[in-house]
């Protein structure tokens, strides 16, 4: 629907829901509460936002709203934050485009299906292979092996070296790297340094994954490193070799991955989280931000803290801390009372409280 114009009536259909008013109204474009002006339509399910709203704003928005506001006009869903992104993509921007810019570098092994845009000063070596639809939007490298699936986008500046396949639909921003070696190494001996530990696998993305920019996916020492179908994860994680990632998971900015470790289906990682090396993660767990997650977390659990443990146990430890400068003067003032003032104190360590 991109560059059209776009109607209520339109949008009410592609999203499954009921016009509220006119539904030949032009609709200019989504926008938040606080900034939409008449013409735009703003997804709305708090109740305070609903005060923020202009005359002559759509909405989307629940039957309960529309009926408890008469006065709104525009869309009514039963979900309209599940309803959101649909409604952006809408309004998203479809490039277009087919073939080879002249000054990308493609190898005469390599395939390429004529529905793909390969951009400007790109790099597809022997053997790779770009499916249908497939994006190099600029600036792209794509080394020998890979296998791009049909309707995958890299954004300017990602690297894909050897053995990196992709799924359909994928993302991957730019500044990527996907491929590079592992980091296996030997520790130095008596009479020898650090000895690199060669690295023979790859790496497999699944359907519709998304890959943030600046975001690192080694491959694998013999097995490849495997992130799972509808899996999504944000700028600047790295994801060590032999890991392998379920469906449906969340892994959010700063997170590490350790070689070998496991993440099975729906497991959220929150930001500057990090998994020790060959630990696992049971579906659908959360590992919170900043936790460090070095034994096994079972299903559906939810940990914090370093090392990671139950959230509310790690809460009650947090709370516990906070009082410790009480707790020191209330032993104080019980070794004050105990040992009257001529008889010796035991002995404190030099430097600690209450020397």
């Amino acid at each position: 629907m991109n560059g059209e114009r776009i109607l209520l009536g339109d949008i009410a259909r592609k999203l499954g829901g009921a016009v509220v008013g006119d539904s030949a109204a032009e609709v200019t474009r989504p926008a938040s509460p606080t900034g939409a002006r008449a013409g735009d339509i703003c997804a709305v399910w708090e109740v305070r936002d609903f005060e923020k709203i202009r005359v002559g704003v759509h909405v989307l928005a629940s039957p309960d709203a529309f009926a408890s506001r008469p006065e709104l006009t525009g869309i009514s869903v039963d979900d309209p934050r599940a309803a959101f992104p649909a409604l952006l993509s809408l309004f998203q921007p479809v490039r277009k485009g087919r073939g080879v810019h002249p000054s990308a570098v493609i190898s005469p092994l390599a395939a390429l299906s004529p529905d793909a845009w390969i951009g400007p000063l790109c790099v597809v070596e022997d053997g790779a292979v770009i499916g249908e639809g497939v994006r190099l939007r600029a600036n792209v490298f794509v080394g020998e092996g890979c296998v791009l699936g049909a309707g995958t986008v890299v954004e300017p500046g990602a690297v894909l070296l050897e053995k990196v396949r992709t799924g359909q639909n994928c993302l991957i921003h730019g500044g990527a790297v996907l491929g590079s070696d592992g980091f296996g190494i030997l520790p130095a001996g008596e009479v020898s340094g650090p000895v690199k530990i060669p690295q023979l696998g790859g790496v497999v993305l699944g359907d519709e994954v998304e890959i943030g920019a600046c975001t690192t996916v080694d491959r694998g020492t013999l097995d490849d490193t495997v992130v799972g179908d509808f899996t999504k994860v944000d700028d600047h994680v790295h994801i060590a070799h032999n890991t392998v990632i379920g469906k449906n998971c969340i892994v959010v900015a700063m997170t590490g991955i350790a070689g070998s470790a496991v993440l099975e289906d729906n497991v959220i990682m929150a930001a500057r989280s990090g998994v020790k090396d060959h630990t696992r993660i049971g579906r659908g767990a959360t590992v919170a931000a900043n936790a460090g997650a070095i034994k096994d977390v079972p299903p559906g659990a939810v940990v914090s803290g370093f090392p990671a443990r139950d959230h509310r146990e790690n809460f009650r430890v947090q709370a516990a801390q906070q009082r410790l400068p009480e707790l020191l003067l209330r032993v104080r003032k019980l070794e004050q009372a105990v040992f009257p003032s001529d008889e010796k104190l035991p002995d404190r360590k030099q430097g600690g409280e209450g020397h």
